[in-house]
C-alpha cells in the first residue's frame, strides 16, 4: 500500500491553505510578473469585432490611446511617410503625431523602411489577459476604484476566473451561495480576494493555489510550505505531527478504517468516548495536529472527496467502491490484511468480549461486510432487524472469529516468507521460530512489515503492528544487535529519521549462531539424565 497518496490537488477545491510567508511572496511575485501576457482562449477576430461594435471605436484606439491608435489605424493597409500620416489626420496636432511616432518606434510597434513607416506586427492576432482585463475595466467604469484594486490585481482575477468556475462546477456549488469564500459576484470581487491572498490577510483556497502553482511551475509539495489548512469556518489542521510533515497524505489501511468510522459517525462525534483516543491517534498520524473534540469537517470532506462517497443518510451508507477497487489493485497478502484490519475495527476484535456485534441503520453496509467475509472464505454472518428500532444487527460467530485469526496468522507468515525469499524454506521456518521464541508475536509482526529494499520507520511499524512505539523500538534495537535488521539514518534540518531493513547477511549469521548454540546445549555436561545423580550426591555431601 506504500506509495499511494492524497495530494493537495486532490483536496476539495474550497479548502484554504495558510502558506509560509516567504513562499507566498515568491509564488505571487512570479505570478504577477507573467500573467498579463498569457493568452485567453477567445477567438481574436470575433472578440475585437464585438468590442469595436460595443464601444464604437477602433481596437487600435482602445489599446494605444487616441493619437497612437489613429497612427496605427492609418498604417493598417500600407506603409506611409510621416507627411502622409499628418495629411490623413488633420485634426491631430503635428507635435502630438511626432511624439506618438517616436513612442511607437521605441516600443517596436512600428519601424521605418526607407522613408516610410510600417507596422512591425499585428497586435491583435491574439487576446492577452491584459487586453481582456482592460475591456472588463472599461465595461464597468468605476468598479475598480470602488473595490480599491489595481489593474494588475484585476488581471490576476481575470486569469483565475475560469478556474473558479470549474471549481464551482466540480463542487456542485451555485455561484450565489452564502458559503464563506465560495461566491464572487464578478472579476472585481475576485480581484479584491486576490489582493488579500497576496498580502497574506486571508488563506488561499485550493483551486487558486493549484492554478497559480501550475502557471508558475512551482511544486507546492516539494517543500514544507503549508503552515495549516481548513475548510472554513472549521478548525485548522497543522500538517505536522511529532516532527513529521504530513503532506501529501499517505493512503493506508488506517485511512480505510478512518473512512468507515466517518461513514458511521457523520456528525464527527466519536461514540463511545473510550474509543476516541485510538481514532484520534490515527487521525493525527495521518493528517497532522488539530484541536477539536470531534473529527474535523476538513478531514471528513477530504476523505469523502478521495473515496468518492456521495452525501447520503446513515441508512444508505455502503463501503466505498473506490476502497474495494484499491484493495483489488494490491498483492494478495496486502489485500487480505487490509480486509482483515477493517473487520477487526468494525467488530472491535481487540476488545475481550463474549460476543462481537456490528450495528448499523444500513442493511447494505452489513451486506458489504458479509461479502468481505465471504471473499476471505472464513464464514458468514447473520443480519437481523432490531425490534422497534431502525437498526440492523449482525453477530460474528465464534468459529468465524477463529478462522479470521487463523487467516491473519497465515497471511503474515506468507508476508514474512516473501520478505525472506533469499532463504531456503527450512531456514525461513527456523528464522520465524527463533524470532517468535525471543520476541513473541510482536517480533513476528515487526518482521512481517520489513523488506530488503524499502525502509520502514519505527512509528509506521508501531501503527502496523498495533503496539506502542517504545515497545517497537526496544525490539528493533535487539534485532539490530542480532544483525537480523539494519537501519539507515536520514537527517534534515528539522528531523532525524531512521529507516529499517532486513539484513540477508545478518540473518544467515544469526541462524548459523543459533544452530551452533543448540548443538552446544545438546552436549552440555552433565547430561539431563544424569542430573538427578549429581544433585543427590551434592545433597548427600552437605548433609
Amino acid at each position: 500500500m506504500a506509495g499511494e497518496e492524497i495530494h493537495i490537488r486532490d483536496f476539495p477545491p474550497f479548502i484554504r491553505f495558510e502558506l509560509e510567508e516567504r513562499f507566498r511572496r515568491e509564488i505571487f511575485a512570479k505570478f504577477l510578473k507573467s500573467v498579463s501576457e498569457v493568452e485567453v482562449g477567445i477567438l481574436p477576430e470575433e472578440f475585437w469585432n464585438s468590442v469595436e461594435e460595443e464601444f464604437e471605436i477602433s481596437r487600435y484606439e482602445l489599446n494605444f490611446g487616441k493619437v497612437r491608435g489613429k497612427i496605427l489605424k492609418t498604417l493598417e493597409k500600407s506603409p506611409l511617410r510621416a507627411r502622409e500620416i499628418l495629411e490623413r489626420n488633420p485634426d491631430v496636432p503635428a507635435n502630438s503625431i511626432y511624439h506618438a511616432i517616436m513612442w511607437l518606434k521605441g516600443q517596436k510597434h512600428i519601424k521605418k523602411k526607407g522613408e516610410r513607416w510600417a507596422r512591425k506586427e499585428d497586435c491583435f492576432d491574439r487576446v492577452r489577459v491584459s487586453d481582456l482585463a482592460r475591456i472588463i475595466d472599461m465595461r464597468h467604469e468605476g468598479e475598480r476604484r470602488k473595490n480599491a484594486i489595481s489593474i494588475k490585481e484585476l488581471e490576476m482575477a481575470t486569469f483565475l476566473w475560469p478556474s473558479y468556475e470549474r471549481a464551482c462546477d466540480r463542487a456542485g456549488i451555485r455561484f450565489q451561495t452564502t458559503s464563506y469564500g465560495r461566491w464572487y459576484q464578478n472579476q472585481f470581487a475576485l480581484a479584491r480576494a486576490v489582493k488579500e491572498w497576496r498580502r497574506g490577510n486571508t488563506n488561499i483556497p485550493q483551486w487558486t493555489l493549484i492554478a497559480i502553482a501550475d502557471f508558475t511551475n512551482v511544486d507546492i509539495e516539494e517543500r514544507e510550505v503549508i503552515s495549516s489548512y481548513c475548510l472554513p469556518p472549521g478548525v485548522e489542521i497543522s500538517p505536522h505531527y511529532k516532527g513529521r510533515y504530513k503532506l501529501p497524505i499517505e493512503v493506508s489501511s488506517d485511512l480505510d478504517v478512518i473512512a468507515l468510522q466517518i461513514l458511521m459517525n457523520a456528525d464527527g462525534l466519536v461514540h463511545p468516548a473510550k474509543h476516541k483516543k485510538a481514532i484520534f491517534k490515527r487521525l493525527h498520524h495521518t493528517f497532522g495536529s488539530f484541536q477539536s473534540d470531534r473529527i474535523p469537517l476538513t478531514i471528513r470532506k477530504i476523505i469523502e472527496n478521495y473515496y468518492q462517497i456521495p452525501g447520503c443518510r446513515r441508512n444508505g451508507i455502503r463501503i466505498p467502491e473506490k476502497m474495494k477497487e484499491r484493495w483489488e489493485q494490491h498483492p494478495f497478502h496486502e489485500k487480505t490484511l487490509s480486509k482483515i484490519m477493517v473487520l477487526e475495527t468494525l467488530f472491535e476484535l481487540d476488545k475481550s468480549r463474549r460476543t462481537y456485534e456490528l450495528i448499523s441503520r444500513s442493511i447494505d453496509f452489513l451486506d458489504d461486510v458479509a461479502s468481505i467475509l465471504k471473499d476471505l472464505g472464513i464464514g458468514t454472518i447473520k443480519i437481523t432487524k432490531r425490534k422497534d428500532r431502525p437498526h440492523y444487527r449482525s453477530y460474528l460467530p465464534k468459529k468465524v472469529k477463529e478462522n479470521l485469526e487463523g487467516l491473519k496468522e497465515k497471511i503474515e507468515k506468507i508476508k514474512i516468507e516473501k520478505g525472506i525469499d533469499f532463504l531456503v524454506e527450512k531456514e525461513g521456518i527456523e528464522l520465524i521460530r527463533n524470532v517468535k521464541n525471543y520476541w513473541g508475536e510482536e517480533g513476528v509482526n515487526i518482521l512481517s512489515n520489513l523488506t530488503q529494499d524499502k525502509g520502514v520507520r519505527d512509528l509506521d511499524l508501531a501503527r502496523a503492528c498495533g503496539v506502542t512505539p517504545k515497545e517497537v523500538r526496544k525490539i528493533l534495537y535487539e534485532l539490530i544487535d542480532r544483525a537480523i535488521i539494519t537501519c539507515v539514518r536520514e537527517e534534515t534540518t528539522a528531523l532525524v529519521e531512521y529507516y529499517y531493513y532486513l539484513s540477508p547477511d545478518g540473518i544467515e549469521k544469526f541462524l548459523a549462531g543459533e544452530k551452533k548454540v543448540k548443538e552446544e546445549e545438546d552436549f552440555k555436561y552433565p547430561f539431563p539424565e544424569e542430573f538427578n545423580f549429581y544433585q543427590r550426591r551434592r545433597l548427600f555431601v552437605f548433609v
